[in-house]
């Protein structure tokens, strides 16, 4: 009788085992901010989603919310995350009524809610399932972010760096910025609080190239006063006037 009754409670104890670790299952992993970057059945996600990109938002302190903009409303729902890479979005979703013309939001939703399994790398999450996908990128502070577009007259910023694109790269956790003005590699102190942001102390490397607008680029962070992230969007301001607009680019 006592062999029996310890058998039982070792088979007790090894199913209340597995049943502790399916629920400590890691739920942080997807903590953040997301954008959408890429979804299968759209061709032109800018074009179906003209009011705006949709976004996305994990928070596990409050049993995995997930939330953000699908494009024309508001979203709120709940997610589980399971082994193997697996992952359960609750199909019951409250949204904001708004309507909108000509915006894939209801496909965006379906999408959403359908996927069964995630992937995360170098800050990129895809959602799928059988029949969709979804990619997105982390937003961020930390990370390259290259010049997309800078106010300076009417020049284009393609036509003032012809070649390659400056870029800054910045880590939250340090007081100090690298990167390249499309020619020489830059480096300064970097200054943020709130949404205030100051790009102080620039040196870079002495290197000459040729039709290279180096300058525009490193005399425009030096009246940087604040900053506003859209999305994968770095917007750097002088005050309320914008002076470039950065992108972030992941691998």
């Amino acid at each position: 009788m006592k062999k029996f009754l310890s058998i039982v409670t070792a088979a007790v104890l090894v199913t209340a085992c597995a049943a502790k670790k399916e629920i400590k299952e890691d739920q942080t992993l997807l903590n953040g901010n997301w954008e959408l970057a890429k979804a299968s059945y759209s061709k032109d996600i800018a074009k179906d989603y003209p009011e705006g990109l949709p976004t996305l938002t994990f928070d596990s302190s409050d049993n995995l919310s997930v939330f953000g903009y699908d494009g024309c409303n508001r979203i709120n729902t709940k997610a589980t995350l399971k082994k193997d890479n697996q992952i359960a979005i609750a199909q019951e979703v409250a949204s904001t009524m708004m309507a909108c013309k000509k915006v894939k939001s209801t496909e965006y939703v379906n999408a959403l809610t359908n996927s069964t399994t995630y992937s995360l790398k170098n800050n990129v999450l895809v959602l799928k399932n059988e029949n969709t996908e979804l990619t997105f990128y982390k937003v961020t502070l930390n990370g390259n972010w290259y010049l997309d577009k800078i106010y300076v007259g009417k020049i284009k910023a393609a036509d003032l760096f012809p070649y390659k694109k400056p870029f800054i790269k910045i880590d939250i956790n340090q007081p100090v910025f690298s990167g390249n003005s499309a020619c020489n590699a830059i480096n300064g102190q970097l200054l943020m609080f709130q949404n205030t942001m100051k790009f102080n102390h620039i040196t870079s490397t002495k290197m000459f190239c040729d039709g290279v607008n180096e300058k525009v680029f490193t005399d425009a962070l030096e009246k940087v006063t604040h900053y506003k992230l859209e999305g994968a969007r770095l917007i750097l301001l002088e005050k309320d006037k914008k002076i470039m607009e950065l992108i972030q680019q992941y691998e």
